[in-house]
């Protein structure tokens, strides 16, 4: 979503990722193929059921343009704003049988990034599992938020965030259950600060890793009138911190309660966080901070306290010309960071998406206070500009196929 600095990686790596996937799901179409084979000489009333297990694959991306004006960015406002190339990625999605695969790889102007990567098998009607780069169950589903932007929790490694492990999804009823581990984050390399998802990593003083994840995560529909539907779920989250530098091993921990409520063309999200993050520093290295990273750009964040969601939206259906609808809404973000030298974070976005067939248009106003990606130097720092409101206007347009 960031404009950010490159990081010295091309498309090249990127495309020869998508051919070891393709040579993966083709090795493992295969067999199965040879075994329908092998069925057809054995039964001459198979071909009606082997024709009901082709192999399907479908191919989508999108391509994206920015225009962005921020008001603590002098050479911007001089400018007038920018507006330029944003994002191009590539999905694909296939199905054999029980078997299902989903990838998406994009490219942004300053670096390229895996988005998710996983193989997934249909246990029964009821639970599926997936194995890889997938997302982590925690928090309202599929985002706490309706921006471009997301909330402020996203930028803390708790909203649309992706590792690499092992994910069970339990559906029955009103019931939506979640259990997964992830051995780590989506990157085994920590240093790297080129990445979609946030999450920890080794730059400057600190040398932190996630490794060896727990989520844990709960929810239930509860309708009590025609059009009306309430989410109540709870999540829960622990793993380990590995430090390069002393090679042991830290704690980490998060829980959540959490409530998406729709009525009519109404969405209201409320949610609460509890997070701790204990690293097992070196002598001299303050653990009152731990570092993330996300577009290229590392930055601190205080490691304990609690993050408030309140978010309202209104969808606007249309049988117009030009437009399909519109979404409006406004996200509130807080984070009360606890122990040392702090100060609360504050993010709000208010804006529309507008919608037309597969071109989306998101209009935002993000207005925030001592906020990362709103002109903070972190989340939950105390910096000499901590009490200052920074505010940008971002325009994205996107053509999804």
């Amino acid at each position: 979503m960031s404009q950010a600095d490159s990081s010295g990686r091309q498309a090249l790596p990127g495309l020869v990722w998508w051919f070891g996937v393709a040579a993966l799901s083709s090795s493992l179409i295969a067999p199965a193929q040879a075994q329908s084979a092998e069925a057809d000489t054995s039964a001459s009333d198979s071909t009606a059921a082997d024709s009901t297990e082709k192999p399907t694959v479908t191919f989508g991306g999108a391509i994206r343009l920015n225009y962005s004006w921020q008001d603590y960015n002098p050479p911007r406002q001089d400018r007038h704003g920018d507006f330029g190339f944003e994002l191009f990625r590539a999905d694909v999605n296939g199905e054999y049988g029980n078997i299902f695969l989903s990838v998406q790889y994009r490219w942004y102007e300053f670096f390229e990034a895996i988005h998710h990567g996983f193989f997934g098998y249909h246990i029964n009607p009821e639970m599926d599992v997936e194995i890889g780069i997938n997302q982590v169950p925690f928090g309202i589903l599929p985002a706490a938020s309706h921006s471009f932007w997301f909330g402020a929790t996203y930028y803390m490694g708790f909203e649309d965030d992706y590792d690499a492990g092992i994910k069970l999804h339990y559906a029955k009823g009103p019931w939506n259950m979640h259990g997964a581990f992830y051995k780590n984050a989506e990157y085994v390399d920590a240093s790297r600060t080129g990445r979609y998802s946030f999450d920890l990593v080794t730059a400057d003083s600190q040398a932190n890793s996630e490794i060896n994840q727990f989520n844990f995560r709960g929810a239930y529909r509860w309708e009590p009138a025609a059009g009306v539907s309430v989410d109540l779920g709870g999540s829960l989250e622990f793993g380990q911190i590995y430090n390069d530098i002393t090679r042991d091993k830290g704690d980490r921990y998060a829980y959540a309660g959490h409530a998406d409520t729709r009525f009519g063309h109404w969405n209201l999200q409320l949610q609460w966080i509890e997070y701790s993050f204990f690293p097992a520093n070196p002598p001299g290295i303050d653990r009152s901070t731990v570092q993330l990273a996300a577009f290229a750009f590392p930055f601190l964040m205080a490691s304990r306290g609690s993050a408030g969601t309140l978010n309202l939206a209104r969808d606007i259906p249309l049988e117009w010309r030009v437009l399909d609808g519109i979404r409006c809404y406004g996200d509130l973000s807080k984070i009360f960071p606890r122990g040392g030298d702090t100060q609360s974070s504050t993010q709000i976005v208010t804006g529309c998406l507008l919608m037309k067939e597969g071109l989306y248009t998101y209009v935002d106003v993000i207005t925030g206070q001592n906020m990362w990606f709103a002109g903070g130097a972190g989340i939950g720092l105390n910096d000499p500009t901590a009490r200052e409101w920074n505010s940008r206007l971002n325009i994205n347009m996107g053509f999804y196929f």
